[in-house]
């Protein structure tokens, strides 16, 4: 088992950093979900967004 972990010990520590910057970007995406804040990119306003209406519960007027 060791000898395999020496083997590969490249491998596990690429492997550890995507899976460390995955799972930042997951909490993150989660944050700003639960802070209101949008994925889009329009930033506040999404007047003139093709889906403003889809995309935030708060800008509907339905």
């Amino acid at each position: 088992m060791l000898n395999w972990i020496s083997n590969n010990i490249g491998t596990i520590v690429i492997g550890a950093v995507v899976a460390a910057a995955l799972a930042a970007a997951i909490l993150r995406m989660i944050k700003n979900k639960k802070e209101g804040k949008s994925s889009c990119g329009c930033g506040s306003s999404c007047t003139g967004c093709a889906m403003s209406g889809s995309c935030r519960k708060k800008s509907r007027s339905h």
